[in-house]
């Protein structure tokens, strides 16, 4: 692990980054540097084959030694610094935020007074330590910012993009869409990856922005964006398509679970309804397929109740980094009200207004497909939000 930068006897902090060989030789009998972590002293490492740099001394009992934080991870924790600093910002490296026993890699007060603390996290860890730590900061009355490093950032196609658990936990909401934040050190650049909707599984729709970090403030990275112009629809309807037409035999436990769910109910997952298979904003945030539990959904909470009678909801909520409350289940039947199926109430309960049928053949299914997909057209293209 390289150690980029550090603090000298006056408690500024310093960086060997683009000095002359002379000039680091003269530094190392001149001045004193300090670890931002533990605060021991450092000694200066230098040489024709790697980049200058602090680093502990061999008995050292720095916590820092033991958490292996990339190369990468200090090359953008400095970018950032960096970044920050030139806007005016007062930034601390790793300062210790004592109430709750955390160190981020940045810490500075922002324009409106709000104590913000940057994580760029470069490594996957699980999705419940991120939540415990963003917890934290909140109770401690911090924003939390997590930028993630670029090696997450895995495109399949323009707009399709990787999505995995790891991504999820590290959604935000800002304007109307879901967002994150991505940092390309080599470049120099942070992505933003806005009006996020979840397709698979492991993937997701985004509209990926890159910015060069002398061209953006830290402002600007919460500034609404006009919505991206490419509708998703098309490649909605060709995965279900694919559910219909094409059988794969090797799914996970959930998929298989769901499967052995529906043939208990009589029904078979090629020949689910087309409304079941919606594709919501919140998506993004869940990690079950869309129409694994939308199919549930209409089969536990939907066909159950008679015409005229209220729907009782499950609970399916999900928090996003800014404490969104994102709620799939709201959405969804947002949509199918649009469709005619239920009708939302003046005290803001869901009631049944006529009945979801299941497909009894193929040919029927695909012909009910293109229906209500081009129903969808019609709703997104009068309510003009083609973010979906």
């Amino acid at each position: 692990m390289l150690l980029l930068y550090a603090y000298d006897h006056h408690g500024k902090l310093c960086s060997l980054y683009q000095l002359s060989r002379q000039r680091i030789e003269q530094m190392r009998h001149e001045v004193t540097y300090f670890c931002p972590t533990c605060k021991e002293a450092l000694q200066i490492r230098s040489g024709r084959h790697h980049i200058p740099h602090f680093a502990h001394f061999p008995d050292s009992q720095c916590e820092r030694n033991s958490q292996g934080e990339s190369d990468d991870h200090e090359s953008g924790k400095w970018l950032l610094y960096k970044w920050l600093k030139y806007q005016g910002y007062n930034v601390e490296i790793e300062y210790f935020v004592k109430e709750i026993n955390q160190r981020p890699d940045l810490f500075f007060t922002s324009g409106d007074k709000r104590q913000i603390a940057v994580e760029f996290q470069c490594s996957t860890i699980p999705p419940d330590i991120i939540e415990k730590r963003t917890n934290s900061y909140y109770k401690a009355g911090i924003f939390p910012l997590w930028i993630v490093g670029n090696r997450h950032f895995q495109r399949k196609g323009k707009n399709l993009l990787l999505h995995t658990s790891f991504h999820r936990s590290l959604l935000y909401y800002f304007h109307h869409s879901y967002c994150m934040y991505y940092l390309n050190v080599n470049a120099q650049s942070v992505i933003i990856v806005d009006h996020i909707l979840g397709f698979t599984h492991s993937y997701c729709f985004g509209r990926p922005r890159s910015y060069s970090l002398d061209s953006i403030t830290f402002p600007q990275l919460f500034a609404p964006s006009a919505s991206p112009s490419t509708p998703y629809i098309y490649f909605w309807e060709k995965q279900l398509y694919k559910l219909r037409t094409f059988y794969q035999r090797s799914v996970g436990t959930e998929e298989r679970q769901w499967r052995q769910f529906l043939y208990l109910k009589g029904k078979h997952f090629s020949l689910i309804p087309s409304v079941c298979f919606l594709p919501v904003p919140s998506q993004s945030t869940c990690s079950i397929k869309a129409y694994m539990w939308q199919t549930k959904f209409v089969l536990e909470h939907f066909m159950e109740v008679r015409i005229g009678n209220i729907i009782k909801l499950g609970r399916n909520k999900c928090l996003t980094v800014n404490r969104y409350q994102a709620d799939p289940v709201q959405e969804y039947l947002q949509l199918l009200g649009q469709m005619g199926f239920v009708a939302h109430t003046s005290n803001g309960s869901w009631v049944k207004r006529k009945e979801i049928t299941f497909p009894t053949h193929i040919t029927q299914a695909l012909e009910e497909d293109k229906k209500v997909m081009n129903v969808l057209r019609n709703i997104l293209y009068t309510h003009n939000n083609v973010s979906l």
